[in-house]
């Protein structure tokens, strides 16, 4: 057979623009609220203004006849005349963030931006100022508003199954039994001889926002209801919803065609989807409801706020003796989260002696959520900047260090890495950076009368799988049509499964479709954890692989085929055309032969397949990275400037780089956020909101080199891959505190670096505490 490289090459590893693009940059895109539907109507959530108490029922009484009376009004939901709704049962709430306690249930208040009622209109204006005429009063009660309060304070007991109050440490991480929050291995004290380093770190709470706004829009239709939403997790918000409302799961259908933005805040079903639909049923109308921006920071998950002590000690020949890293953070008391900071510090670096705790207060804020690289991105920033101080106070390099103490498989498991490079990333991310020429001493290099300081860190994300379904519809056309009930959140899943469905089936770009964002398809898991591309995407290999097989089991037992006869095994499908082993040219094209075959073939040819989850036994997988980065200091206008930026990952096998390379770069971009302005600040008497929230712009932005040590982890799927998305936040903030700290001799251990850090001149005080 003549050898053609371009028509026979593969989808998978091709920088292919995504499939969406041409729609999202010309508007044809359509999220939830482009939803068009016949007499829609508005509604507008009304807020608690406190933290902790209770709503006097005259008030509400009251506000609601004001909202009832205003144009245009057809309802108004409170604790008043809300139905009442199911209690989820614990498998939802005990490890995850879904809330133990239905909406609008009774008149307590357990957080400011509380939903206390909703009122819906034959217009969005109608519904604003109908809402801005409920003031409430209340019967204010002391709040705990952050977790030092509660640890400090008097003890308490739960007070019930549902709201509940106090310090407790939960176990493990989310539905992952093997990821402790509780972990103590080796000797039982710390040792007394060698280099220490000691200290306390803290993250502040950081607010999702993505774009696209939490948007929903409700309908009945008998007892069938349909909802349109900004979700991440179809399947999981049809059940938590027909849980909620008491109806079969089959009675939901839940269509989210695109979604813009997440990290998070959409992973999870929210108490106004629910709103939403009760009012639907109560106004006999589809209902829409957008939260406003201000109200996706109280409605829609936060990363919360991290206390953490971290304890090295190292020996003479700089190898780690002893790690200790101890958490405190928070969630809300009717829902639970723990932000699991330690996981990582459980296995990244070699060492005898490892202790890892994690507590959770309790307090009276909003449930917090996962936020892109929950646990890493917070948990790295103490454990690398830990790191670093311990080679400063050792006068070692701090890329010596960890490369000393390189684990080379899993200590928390004692099993391998399936694929591991992260040794070669540290080499070509230090090549590619110059960190060779690297000076030890801070205050060592200055450009244009500003310092410039190198910081480096380690990167890591798990690589994880889950079970999910596919389904496969061929067209007589020669169109394969793959669909998951999975959710293309920007990150180009249309793109990636359309890749792989191509090379599974031999079939070319344009011949496959990929839909997603629909509950009539088959189920798949939440799009978190990085995990899409593995879960998913194994769903959509093995039934590319299955189309494949059927259509050459038939071509070869079919007499009238032009592959009557043929061996099964010399048969392949490439790029589109039927090849034989045997034979120096193509048999036939696919879409040749489906053009010509009855409805039995392609009945045949239309099926649902599914993937399992990872492998419970043999190596572990996970991505490792290196991140480096120069920032330049003003110290006279107090600002830092991240002006170059090396990163190198390993990820698997890429399936896009040009889509893989993007999600680095805004995961990096993320963490310069992190790093250097983001914050929620609030009144510590009241727990109002103070202030604005800064996230990086285009000014921002440094110059990005970018690159993947491609190693195919065929252990967690079968072409290779695992997943991107997360990885890129990673390490990022310590590598930008490390950098400042070269640059200026200021160690700083709180997010995020502000002005008042950098503004100060330099004095010894302001020495590293560790030298």
């Amino acid at each position: 057979m003549t050898d053609n490289s371009e028509l026979w090459s593969e989808a998978i590893g091709r920088p292919v623009n995504r499939v969406e693009g041409s729609d999202k940059v010309t508007g044809r895109a359509r999220y939830a609220a482009d939803t068009n539907l016949p007499d829609v109507q508005h509604a507008v959530m009304v807020q608690s203004t406190v933290s902790h108490g209770r709503v006097t029922r005259d008030s509400l009484i009251a506000a609601t006849d004001r909202a009832r009376s205003a144009p245009g009004v057809t309802g108004v939901l409170s604790p008043l005349n809300c139905p009442a709704l199911h209690t989820l049962p614990a498998d939802l709430t005990w490890d995850l963030p879904l809330e133990r306690r239905p909406p609008l249930s009774d008149l307590t208040v357990q957080h400011r931006g509380q939903h206390l009622a909703l009122v819906v209109a034959d217009t969005l204006e109608n519904a604003q100022y109908a809402a801005s005429l409920m003031d409430l009063t209340y019967d204010e009660l002391p709040a705990l508003l952050t977790a030092r309060d509660v640890l400090d304070g008097p003890s308490h007991e739960d007070s019930g199954p549902i709201v509940r109050s106090g310090v407790y440490q939960p176990d493990h991480f989310v539905k992952l039994e093997e990821e402790k929050l509780q972990d103590h291995r080796g000797p039982a004290d710390e040792p007394i001889d060698g280099v220490k380093v000691t200290a306390r770190y803290t993250t502040p709470e950081n607010a999702h926002y993505p774009i696209e706004l939490a948007s929903t829009i409700a309908r009945w239709d008998g007892d069938h209801l349909t909802v349109h939403d900004t979700t991440r997790w179809i399947a999981g918000e049809r059940q938590t919803l027909a849980t909620y409302l008491g109806i079969p799961v089959d009675n939901i259908r839940i269509i989210a065609p695109l979604v813009g933005g997440a990290f998070g805040s959409k992973s999870f079903m929210w108490m106004h989807v629910v709103l939403c639909a009760v009012a639907a049923r109560m106004t006999g109308r589809a209902v829409k409801l957008v939260l406003p921006r201000a109200q996706m920071f109280t409605s829609t998950g936060h990363r919360p706020p991290t206390e953490q002590h971290l304890s090295l000690v190292a020996d003479a020949q700089t190898r780690l003796t002893s790690i200790e890293h101890h958490t405190l953070t928070e969630t809300s008391t009717i829902a639970h989260f723990c932000e699991p900071t330690g996981l990582s510090t459980r296995f990244l670096y070699q060492s005898p002696r490892m202790v890892v705790s994690h507590s959770v207060a309790r307090v009276h804020r909003p449930t917090p959520c996962f936020m892109r690289g929950p646990g890493e991105a917070p948990g790295l920033f103490a454990l690398e900047v830990a790191m670093d101080e311990l080679a400063h106070a050792l006068g070692v390099d701090p890329l010596q260090l960890r490369i000393t103490n390189y684990a080379a498989a899993d200590q928390a498991s004692g099993r391998p890495w399936s694929e591991a490079h992260l040794l070669e990333c540290y080499r070509q991310g230090a090549d590619r950076f110059g960190w060779e020429h690297r000076p030890h001493q801070p205050r060592s290099l200055r450009r244009d009368g500003v310092l410039v300081g190198w910081g480096m860190a380690t990167a890591t994300y798990p690589g994880r799988r889950m079970p999910a379904g596919c389904r496969v519809h061929t067209r007589t056309d020669g169109t394969v049509e793959f669909s998951s009930a999975t959710h293309e959140v920007g990150t180009g899943v249309r793109t990636v499964m359309t890749q792989i469905a191509a090379d599974s089936t031999g079939l070319q770009l344009p011949q496959v479709v990929f839909y997603s964002g629909d509950s009539d398809f088959p189920t798949a898991p939440y799009s978190g954890a990085s995990q899409t591309t593995a879960a998913v995407g194994s769903a959509v290999f093995a039934a590319g692989l299955e189309w494949k097989r059927r259509l050459l089991e038939y071509l070869v037992a079919d007499r009238d085929s032009p592959c009557s006869g043929f061996e099964l095994s010399a048969l392949d499908i490439r790029a589109g055309y039927v090849v034989s082993a045997h034979a120096d040219r193509p048999v036939s094209t696919v879409a040749t032969l489906l053009a010509a075959a009855d409805s039995g073939l392609l009945d045949h040819l239309t099926f649902t397949s599914s993937s399992g989850g990872a492998p419970e036994d043999g190596p572990m997988s996970q991505s490792f990275g290196a991140h480096f980065c120069e920032v330049e200091v003003d110290e006279e206008l107090g600002r830092a400037s991240v002006t170059r930026w090396v990163a190198a990952m390993d990820c698997g096998r890429v399936i896009n780089p040009k889509l893989a390379r993007s999600q680095v770069v805004g995961g990096i971009t993320f963490g310069l956020g992190m790093a250097l302005l983001e914050d929620m600040p609030y009144d510590p008497g009241t727990g109002h909101a103070l202030g604005e929230y800064y996230v990086p712009t285009h000014a921002d932005v440094p110059s990005f080199d970018i690159t993947f040590v491609d190693g195919a982890d065929t252990h967690l799927t079968e072409f290779g891959a695992r997943g991107v998305g997360e990885i890129g936040i990673c390490g990022v903030p310590a590598a930008v505190a490390n950098a400042v700290f070269h640059a200026t001799g200021r160690r700083l251990r709180d997010l995020p670096i502000t002005i008042e850090n950098l503004l100060s001149p330099f004095s010894e005080t302001h020495q590293d505490r560790s030298s």
